[in-house]
């Protein structure tokens, strides 16, 4: 049976994160977007644990990001413990008389054991999986700014011949130019952008958030890239876009080939530029050139039940 816990005891247990997403700081940050949060352990267990928010009488991890999923002791958890604790899940869900629950887990980058366990178990116990979203991640280990197809350098080149230059910014009218960047890119593709500029300067006061630039021979942004380092060995690419009618010049190739070397250089083992996909529904263009960028592609997984 599971049951709630208060989030000293549960922080007893569980010290670290698997990702940034359900850590006590974004959590807190977020907190507010449900109508109440829960920190659930089994009662004779601790080895596995869930922190999700209530909204509209649906359980839901994340409640506010792009994947949220569970704690554990360690990622090598038996399989009937993992079973076990999705069980107890659906019977929580029972007692309380709620709707549902949804889990989205994270990519396999940050747990490519639990998640073939979890995504097994969840089926098993009668779970619904959404069609999975296509995410793709870079291997900075083995990055040695050779590329998956040589256009790629002839883009950065195209770039560099056209003035254009990309930057670490770190002022206030530089972000607010990387941020309108991808606003225009976001509304060109008829797609809605969730997080405002004062939202991702409020993520700045709990986890480093780098802003970037590529600006033209005038100096005008006309691409942008903002991350987060909230993980020891693994960046996040939050937002990327460029100025469209600009695209042939090479903007984002030389984004990312200078993204991938100033990370490589800090020490990051990988960098997770997200979802290629929209519910379900590949962009095929974004995938293609994400893999021309030396990128892996895989799977996000996000599995529902309703009594």
């Amino acid at each position: 049976m599971l049951v709630e816990v208060l989030k000293e005891e549960y922080r007893r247990h569980f010290t670290t994160d698997p990702h940034m997403f359900i850590s006590e700081t974004f959590i807190g940050m977020v907190q507010n977007k449900c109508d109440r949060m829960v920190r659930l352990m089994k009662e004779d267990d601790s080895s596995m644990g869930l922190i999700a928010g209530i909204k509209d009488d649906i359980l839901k991890s994340p409640f506010s990001a792009p994947f949220g999923g569970f704690h554990y002791s360690h990622e090598h958890q038996f399989y009937y413990t993992i079973s076990n604790f999705i069980t107890d899940l659906k019977e929580y869900v029972n007692k309380k008389d709620l709707k549902g629950v949804s889990v989205t887990l994270p990519p396999d980058l940050y747990q490519a054991n639990m998640n073939a366990k979890l995504i097994n178990a969840f089926i098993r116990s009668g779970f619904t999986m959404a069609v999975p979203d296509i995410c793709n991640w870079a291997d900075l280990k083995n990055f040695d700014g050779k590329w998956a197809k040589y256009v790629v350098e002839q883009n950065c080149r195209k770039a560099v011949k056209h003035g254009l230059t990309w930057s670490l910014v770190t002022d206030m009218k530089s972000k607010e130019d990387a941020y309108e960047v991808i606003f225009r890119n976001r509304e060109e593709q008829g797609r809605k952008i969730y997080m405002t500029l004062d939202d991702l300067l409020e993520m700045e006061h709990i986890v480093p958030v780098d802003f970037f630039l590529v600006r033209d021979s005038n100096g005008n942004g006309i691409g942008a890239g903002i991350f987060y380092r909230g993980h020891e060995k693994i960046v996040t690419g939050i937002f990327m876009g460029d100025d469209m009618e600009k695209r042939n010049l090479g903007i984002m190739n030389l984004m990312y080939k200078h993204c991938f070397y100033h990370y490589k250089d800090m020490g990051f083992d990988y960098i997770d530029l997200g979802t290629s996909s929209f519910e379900g529904e590949p962009n095929i263009g974004l995938i293609r050139f994400k893999e021309l960028h030396n990128c892996i592609t895989s799977l996000r997984y996000t599995f529902s039940w309703a009594p």
